[in-house]
């Protein structure tokens, strides 16, 4: 039975039983023959009434149902059309990662040529080449070796997510203890300090929570101020549903304006030439790991402040069978 008619069913049941006990309380009160008229007129006025209000109420109840239905249906077509162009951006984003994976693996062949070739240039014309011609080549071997790094970058990209291997318990205090011994000649020369706390075991894949770590720790020592000793903190929170990161710098700092922006693939904020270059790939590939987990990143800033990028774990996998896609 549809919504509306039991709605004025039990509408007219309850106005008919009022209309019954009414009258009896009346006839219980005063002497039937002198009420018998009065009772018959308030019968017909409470009936006329009960049908007249069942009515509208119906009316109303039915456009209503109807409103809500032409909603459902809406929601439903729009629904389906959202999922085909989820579709649609999923199989493309997998063409775009297959493509740049391709692309970037058979680069590398050509650039190692180009290397070598130059580089036998120069021994075998050593003396007689002058100071242009090696500036030339220099030039020439310094931009096939960013090329490479561009390439190496991009390969790394485009293999998250392509992990074969299921979930595992990651510690994270191993991961950073082996960022720190990666860093390790910076960290002594910049004479960095590092403020760590006790770190959870998570849920993951190993090798990308290592990038991960690896390119956050590493732009903080990096991207590191003239004014001040480096100083690094690694925090952790413990919430219901995430375990939520932090990693704080006394650096450089990023202008607000450009908190979005930094995540995005080849956004650089700075020159080749300075802080060391960058391929603007590094922030891009710790927001697609993040993403790929189920988690989010961040970024709090200002200018010659330093930077406080947070980013959230899951505690729980989204990744169907604790298997990677």
């Amino acid at each position: 039975m549809k919504a509306e008619l039991k709605i004025v069913l039990i509408y007219v049941l309850v106005g008919v039983l009022w209309i019954w006990l009414s009258d009896q309380v009346l006839l219980f009160l005063f002497q039937e023959n002198e009420l018998e008229q009065i009772a018959y007129l308030q019968t017909m006025k409470g009936v006329f009434y009960v049908l007249f209000t069942a009515t509208l109420l119906y009316l109303l109840v039915k456009k209503y149902y109807e409103k809500l239905d032409n909603k459902v249906k809406e929601l439903e077509e729009l629904n389906a059309v959202l999922k085909e162009k989820s579709r649609e951006l999923e199989a493309s984003n997998k063409d775009l990662e297959q493509f740049a994976f391709v692309i970037s693996h058979d680069l590398q062949e050509p650039l190692r040529m180009i290397t070598s070739f130059l580089a036998q240039l120069k021994k075998k014309y050593q003396g007689h080449l002058d100071e242009k011609a090696h500036q030339y080549i220099f030039f020439a071997v310094d931009g096939a070796s960013r090329m490479k790094q561009i390439i190496l970058d991009l390969l790394e990209f485009s293999r998250v997510g392509r992990y074969s291997e299921p979930l595992e318990e990651v510690d994270v205090n191993e991961v950073m203890e082996e960022v720190f011994r990666s860093n390790h000649r910076l960290i002594e020369e910049t004479q960095a300090k590092l403020l760590t706390k006790e770190m959870p075991v998570i849920r993951a894949h190993r090798q990308p929570i290592l990038q991960l770590f690896q390119h956050l720790i590493g732009n903080a020592l990096k991207y590191r101020s003239d004014l001040r000793l480096p100083e690094i903190e690694l925090g952790v929170r413990d919430g219901d549903k995430v375990w939520e990161f932090w990693i704080k710098d006394n650096g450089i700092g990023i202008n607000p304006e450009y908190a979005e922006r930094i995540f995005v693939i080849f956004q650089r904020l700075h020159t080749t030439d300075k802080f060391g270059g960058g391929t603007g790939i590094g922030l891009a590939l710790v927001k697609k790991i993040v993403d790929y987990y189920g988690g989010s990143v961040f970024v709090e800033s200002q200018e010659e402040k330093g930077s406080t990028f947070y980013f959230t774990i899951p505690k729980k996998s989204a990744l169907s069978n604790d298997r990677a896609a």
